[in-house]
């Protein structure tokens, strides 16, 4: 690689730290916004005794600005503190339910992909044919229904009627498919209409009638020259669905009985579990920004014009 796109890649990943940076800082002061942090750990009835001890023992007694830099130096060593209701360090509950949450997502993302990508390519070469028609329908319902109205439908259906799949939890393959399947609705129906809008704009310029005119075959003028100029505007959404989807998984992980970071999140809130809450919310942030980074740095290559320009991070 040139030193110009090395120069560009090493500027994007500036701005995923300062992404990540911001990110922290907002959650710190946040969280010192809504209130007393004490009240997250102390018990109801506890005296003001017991809470300025708290106060002191947890480091809340110190001017703010300390507090800021002490936030920052731990985050740094992923250091959230104790989960009040596991006992155990945030950090390392919230890792061990990444990989949960990963699992579904890619599946999802993946469902997403090879549905909406050759569906759409189809749709848009066969424009007005009952492929096209058929594949607007679909995406329209896939994006307008409720993934937890899909999911209760689906959990009735396929496993209570049918018997075919489990129910929920996670263990093998036959538990990732219901979830997976409901979750990844949304992205493939948004990514078929993506390539289609995309490809249909593609199909009219000047350098498709060109490849044409030179005797190329439909199937190399489809693949080669107007789905890969088409791809840009449909790599973004995808960056754009890494955040859907890990927003959706929160209530599928919840329908599904997933064990992933969605459902932690929501019984972090209930328990109000303070530093898994913190944990999560910077583990999310990370998966988000790097996302949109691989996502930035593949345009580079999709399009070498961009190597210079701006991102999208």
């Amino acid at each position: 690689m040139t030193s110009k796109l090395w120069a560009a890649i090493v500027m994007r990943f500036m701005r995923a730290i300062l992404t990540i940076f911001v990110v922290i800082t907002l959650v710190f002061f946040l969280s010192r916004a809504i209130g007393d942090p004490v009240s997250f750990y102390a018990p109801i009835d506890s005296t003001q005794e017991e809470i300025d001890f708290l106060k002191n023992k947890l480091g809340f007694d110190r001017p703010l600005i300390v507090q800021y830099g002490d936030f920052l130096y731990k985050a740094v060593q992923l250091d959230f503190g104790k989960s009040f209701t596991a006992s155990r360090p945030a950090w390392d509950v919230v890792t061990e339910r990444l990989q949960a949450t990963v699992e579904l997502g890619v599946s999802a993302l993946i469902i997403g992909i090879v549905i909406g990508i050759p569906l759409g390519v189809v749709a848009a070469v066969r424009r007005g044919g009952i492929v096209d028609f058929s594949s607007r329908v679909i995406a329209l319902l896939g994006q307008a229904v409720p993934n937890f109205w899909l999911g209760l439908i689906l959990i009735f259906l396929v496993s209570v009627k049918l018997g075919w799949l489990p129910t929920g939890g996670r263990g093998d393959f036959q538990q990732l498919i219901l979830p997976a399947v409901t979750l990844g609705t949304f992205p493939a129906a948004a990514i078929m209409r993506f390539t289609r809008s995309s490809m249909l704009e593609a199909l009219q310029q000047d350098y498709i009638r060109t490849a044409r005119s030179k005797g190329l075959t439909q199937r190399v003028v489809i693949m080669k020259h107007a789905l890969r100029n088409s791809l840009l505007p449909v790599v973004t959404l995808m960056g754009l669905q890494v955040a859907g989807i890990l927003s959706g998984s929160i209530i599928i992980e919840t329908v599904f009985a997933w064990p992933g970071l969605g459902r932690l999140i929501i019984q972090a809130i209930i328990g109000t579990d303070f530093n898994i809450i913190q944990a999560a919310v910077f583990m999310t942030t990370i998966w988000i920004v790097f996302a949109n980074l691989i996502v930035d740095i593949s345009y580079m290559f999709l399009d070498p014009r961009i190597r210079t320009g701006g991102g999208s991070v």
